[in-house]
């Protein structure tokens, strides 16, 4: 029996001195910036280089890093912000990277309290370029920085090896909303239709089959439910709707888009299938130039007919209104 608890207790008296020895390897740290009576901050994993060949090695060149060790690197910043003129909400988030021979980009994820090897794609919030320097001086420790650059900026500086990359930021107290609320509207016959709407943006993010995926409900805009009232007798595609209002959701795929017109339930919360009107398929088609923000709109068709659009990044998909 001796024996045995010596033996336990060596084995986990190892277990521990090995879990200390990996938590001394990449020391978990943070980093703070005042301005005024606002913070920023980043709590983070630091590795050090131990020999190692860092850049497009360890940091391997194109793939998003999880910009440290262990735990998903996280910032939480207790004002609204904005980030080479990037919106960013007071909250908190998680902070990768993506790394590349021509240029760094900074990504700014939703989802926070996850290992550093969890990283979905879906949940970025904005990604935008940082600027590279090359140091002259080795930096062993992988280091974050939040230097002031006046009484409401700063930069949010990475450094390790021979690289520094660094995005400025400042204080924003009139930031607008990330997916403001727009309309568009037309005349069919007698009939007036509009449709109210939030318009997210770009953010420089992967939007079709990543923010937007395939084969999946999407509420067809941000937020709030996308609504179309109609004040008479109206056809959407091959949706023939009475004066009354509507939610719109759709289901993207790689070739089309189909709407999924809903009538409006009396209170909030998820629309049972009770309530599906129908179907509209719409064309798919590639935009001349890149639609940013997401965009629902009207133009005129032929014989009094109007032609509904919805659009965003690459994509617009098109379907008739008519009486």
């Amino acid at each position: 029996m001796f024996a045995r608890i010596v033996f336990v207790a060596l084995f986990l008296l190892g277990s521990t001195t090995q879990a200390q020895e990996r938590k001394i390897l990449s020391p978990r740290d943070s980093v703070f910036l005042t301005l005024g009576k606002d913070t920023i901050s980043v709590n983070y994993g630091r590795p050090s280089i131990r020999g190692r060949v860092i850049m497009g090695k360890l940091v391997p060149w194109d793939a998003v890093w999880r910009t440290g060790a262990n735990l998903a690197t996280h910032l939480r910043t207790t004002f609204d912000a904005m980030i080479d003129g990037v919106p960013l909400p007071k909250g908190l988030y998680t902070l990768w990277t993506l790394p590349s021979q021509d240029g760094w980009k900074f990504i700014i994820n939703k989802q926070t309290g996850q290992w550093g090897t969890m990283y979905d794609e879906r949940q970025d919030l904005a990604r935008f370029d940082g600027t590279v320097e090359r140091l002259t001086a080795t930096v062993d420790t992988f280091s974050i920085s939040l230097p002031a650059t006046g009484p409401s900026s700063g930069r949010l500086v990475l450094s390790w090896e021979n690289t520094r990359v660094w995005v400025p930021f400042e204080k924003n107290d009139h930031i607008r909303p990330i997916s403001p609320l727009d309309s568009s509207e037309t005349t069919i016959g007698a009939a007036h239709v509009k449709i109210v709407y939030s318009k997210p943006f770009i953010r420089g993010r992967k939007i079709w089959g990543v923010v937007v995926p395939f084969d999946s409900l999407w509420r067809t805009g941000a937020n709030l439910s996308t609504l179309l009232t109609t004040s008479g007798a109206v056809s959407i595609g091959s949706v023939r709707l009475e004066a009354g209002s509507y939610v719109l959701r759709s289901i993207p795929t790689a070739q089309s888009l189909t709407l999924l017109i809903s009538k409006r339930p009396a209170s909030p919360g998820p629309i049972p299938d009770s309530l599906l009107v129908g179907r509209a398929v719409m064309t798919a088609s590639t935009a001349t130039r890149a639609i940013d923000p997401f965009r629902i709109w009207f133009t005129v068709g032929t014989e009094g007919e109007s032609v509904l659009k919805i659009g965003w990044a690459d994509r617009e998909f098109s379907t008739k209104v008519s009486r």
